[in-house]
């Protein structure tokens, strides 16, 4: 389902067919005043009739299926018009959004998107049980088939060498956590090497149900949120992962290590690491500040 603006090409074609029309009727001795005004509103009422025949259509999403936008560029910020919708970029892919509803019926709204190359894109969002398309491509006027625009961050030998680091240091200590429902989410600790953050996380599931992974996500928004208003979220990508995040078995802990490339915050914005149930209600949110991001400790690979 591609999203492109071929109205220009039908607008500008039927205006010079207009045009040329007008030209053979000024030709002719029996044109009238009258003969002219009914061209010019004819032609207007073409415009509009083209125009709108071509406006986008709303985008379609629902609770139980993922839908994704892939841009011609990377993605540079996101923002949804409300918490029911939910949207996050692909892992290790820079210009693919994934946007599922976060509540089933919700009311129609709105999502924007920022590329790294100034474009805004708009779009209405609204819900539906059974989506048309679940694969969208926003296309450009110089490219036929927009292609995946992948990270440049390296996810080398020395990224490994610092998560098996990190995981075998005895001195970390619980920096953030959140229980509830028989879950523990827990930041254990974040890590600096060069330009590469790593948050070190734990996930805890005490009950004999298992808890399988709908979203875990890093974004940045603003600390105070008001209400009737848009929520600005700027999402941070990482670079790679350590450990199966898809799924937590019953009496069982999992340790993960998350790499991203390294950013700090302003003082009013929180960095929110959130984790949710597919089908499951047992949802997990930890609200970092940067002054813990920026007492990120050093990764001694050495």
């Amino acid at each position: 389902m591609p999203i492109k603006n071929n109205h220009k090409h039908f607008v500008l074609q039927s205006l010079m067919d207009i045009n040329q029309r007008t030209k053979q009727y000024a030709n002719t001795k029996t044109n009238t005043m009258s003969h002219k005004l009914k061209i010019i509103f004819s032609a207007i009422l073409c415009v509009i009739c083209i125009l709108e025949s071509s406006a986008q259509s709303p985008l379609e999403i629902t609770y139980n299926k993922t839908s994704s936008i892939v841009f011609p560029v990377a993605i540079s910020a996101v923002d949804r018009g409300s918490r029911d919708i939910l949207a996050q970029k692909v892992k290790g892919v820079e210009n693919v959004l994934q946007v599922k509803a976060g509540k089933i019926h919700f009311k129609e709204t709105n999502l924007t998107v920022i590329t790294i190359d100034g474009a805004l894109h708009q779009f209405s969002v609204r819900y539906t049980d059974a989506p048309k398309t679940l694969a969208i491509r926003v296309a450009d006027d110089t490219k036929e088939k927009p292609e995946v625009t992948f990270s440049q961050e390296t996810t080398g030998i020395d990224l490994k060498k610092s998560i098996d680091l990190i995981l075998r240091d005895k001195d970390n200590h619980s920096i953030k956590a959140t229980s509830h429902d028989q879950m523990k989410f827990a930041l254990r600790g974040i890590y600096i090497h060069d330009n590469t953050l790593f948050f070190y996380l734990r996930v805890t599931n005490n009950s004999n149900i298992p808890f399988h992974t709908d979203m875990l996500r890093f974004y940045v928004r603003d600390k105070q949120k008001v209400k009737r208003t848009a929520s600005q979220e700027v999402t941070e990508a990482p670079i790679i992962q350590h450990g199966n995040s898809d799924v937590f078995k019953g009496r069982s802990s999992e340790d993960l290590v998350f790499a991203l490339p390294k950013f700090t915050i302003p003082d009013a914005k929180i960095l929110v690491i959130e984790l949710t149930e597919h089908h499951g209600g047992r949802h997990q949110r930890l609200h970092i500040r940067n002054r813990a991001i920026v007492k990120a400790r050093l990764v001694h690979t050495d």
